[in-house]
């Protein structure tokens, strides 16, 4: 059973599909290590999230570690997709709660 998922772990389309669902959980992650900030408890608050921040790094190192330990096959696909994966939907979050969607551009109008 074990040789079976190491195989289905090297299947590049499964590395790609695991790589993005590990990202979409370090996202959230993420923010619900920020929702521990409160105006009570700033600086307890910060540092926990930098603590998890440092938390999310390291269980990242150790899994894309293992992945390329144990299914070398698909560390490539596995390892662009967890990396930009994340990079992309952190983007989108930031953009997001900087409410920069909100604003246009007048058309027209040259910079």
């Amino acid at each position: 059973m074990l040789a079976t998922m190491l195989t289905m772990l090297g299947n590049p389309f499964v590395a790609a599909a695991l790589g993005l669902a590990l990202a979409a959980a370090l996202l959230y992650a993420s923010r619900a290590s920020w929702r521990l900030m409160t105006p009570e408890q700033p600086g307890a608050g910060m540092a926990l999230a930098a603590l998890s921040l440092f938390g999310r790094m390291a269980g990242a190192t150790v899994v894309l570690w293992a992945y390329k330990t144990y299914a070398p096959s698909g560390f490539k696909p596995f390892a662009l997709i967890f990396a930009s994966g994340f990079l992309i939907l952190y983007t989108v979050e930031l953009v997001r709660f900087a409410g920069l969607h909100r604003y246009r551009r007048p058309t027209g109008v040259r910079s």
